[in-house]
């Protein structure tokens, strides 16, 4: 058995980085996709939020936070080993945090909150020697007289506003380049349409069972990753291993209007604190728009979630759609204004995976906090909880230095 060959179960942001990875650092990769396309899933439809841990302010000892901030300060320079992505081709606008009418915070302690997080960026920055998306060496967040808000947000509904320094990153964009990159990359074997049934632990090593159409398959390798998010649960029960806290997968819409967006057209804007939504304005790439109460149309706290993506007609989508646009549009008013075409909205949907089993809309809910994610390794066995966008390529360097005996 080839020692340097290795199995990565899914295809999506965070195994296709640890491919590249380990691929230019010898190792034969099987990159294993139950769908027809990598970088298609959730790392290809999310609104791809550097986060800078400001949407984590429930998480009161800011674990989530700093955690948020190291993967973020280490997001552009950790891709960039992989692709060539210049940010300021796929920046969002900056965010604007709104303080929703009903929110599970104040705005003083928001406030409170965001004074921590810049304070931690700082100590981040100079502890790494590294800046945010290789564009801000200092972050900011600032609350805006009520005289500000006007022509931003209708106060009816949002009661305090803030402007920050937070971006997003197209994760199309992101998605595109690493497909090219995987296309030339020839140590790695893309099985595509194939899922994975189950590992076993065989001698000193893996088989992994998998299923390609009505074929079924086993193959043998010394190790595996699996960072399969959808079937990451089922598969790591095939090992015999439970996540350490109860969880949920909920399908949530990442609606995008595919047309170019004027900064002036919308403003991109987060609400919080608690089930609202995002609005995300990626200029020449197009509107990123989801409001939660619509949006979120799906929860399971099986092993594995429904084929969600199969439940939903063209006209059920784009009904989603519809409905959570007319709810951000009362909050936004600048959003009725658009001019767009049916033909030019996708109305697609992700599955979210994380610990806890109580909705956002709960101030006791664990879905507030993201810090128990990254690498869990049994012997030669890794199975990875990539918890949010803004982590994928910190943890695939990571994972990689840990395949490599660099890391523990």
């Amino acid at each position: 058995m080839n020692k340097n060959r290795i199995a990565i179960l899914g295809a999506g942001g965070l195994g296709v980085c640890a491919a590249l990875e380990l691929a230019g650092r010898g190792y034969q990769i099987d990159l294993y996709e139950e769908h027809s396309s990598p970088l298609k899933k959730a790392s290809y439809v999310n609104e791809g939020k550097i986060h800078l841990g400001l949407i984590y302010a429930m998480d009161k000892d800011l674990k989530t936070s700093k955690h948020m901030i190291t993967g973020a300060l280490h997001f552009m320079d950790n891709l960039n080993r992989w692709i060539d992505l210049k940010p300021e081709n796929a920046v969002s606008t900056p965010f604007y945090y709104g303080v929703h009418k009903g929110s599970l915070m104040t705005p003083n302690e928001l406030m409170n909150h965001y004074r921590q997080c810049d304070s931690f960026f700082m100590e981040a920055k100079n502890y790494y020697k590294k800046s945010y998306l290789n564009l801000l060496d200092r972050v900011e967040t600032i609350q805006l007289p009520s005289s500000q808000m006007d022509g931003i947000v209708d106060s009816k509904y949002i009661e305090a506003l803030f402007s920050t320094s937070e971006y997003a990153i197209d994760p199309r964009a992101v998605a595109e380049k690493l497909s090219e990159a995987l296309n030339r990359e020839k140590s790695i074997q893309l099985h595509l349409n194939t899922k994975v049934t189950g590992v076993k632990e065989q001698g000193n090593g893996y088989q992994v069972e998998s299923i390609n159409q009505d074929q079924k398959s086993k193959e043998y390798y010394p190790e595996v990753i699996n960072c399969s998010w959808n079937g990451l649960l089922e598969i790591d029960r095939t090992m015999g291993i439970e996540p350490e806290y109860k969880w949920s997968h909920r399908y949530k819409f990442g609606n995008k209007i595919l047309i170019p967006v004027k900064k002036e057209d919308t403003p991109s804007i987060t609400m919080v604190q608690g089930p609202f939504g995002d609005i995300v304005n990626f200029k020449q790439r197009g509107l990123f728009a989801s409001w939660y109460p619509i949006g979120r149309t799906g929860w399971s706290e099986n092993h594995r979630p429904p084929e969600w993506d199969s439940m939903y007609s063209k006209s059920e989508r784009y009904d989603v759609f519809q409905r959570s646009l007319a709810e951000l549009a009362k909050r936004i008013p600048v959003l009725k204004n658009l001019k767009f075409e049916e033909k030019d909205v996708e109305p697609v949907g992700g599955v979210i995976y994380a610990y806890g089993n109580t909705d956002v809309d709960s101030e006791k809910s664990h879905l507030h906090s993201r810090y128990e994610v990254g690498i869990r390794t049994f012997g030669k066995y890794h199975t990875v909880n990539t918890g949010k966008y803004t982590l994928v390529p910190y943890l695939a360097l990571k994972l990689a230095n840990r395949v490599d005996g660099k890391d523990n």
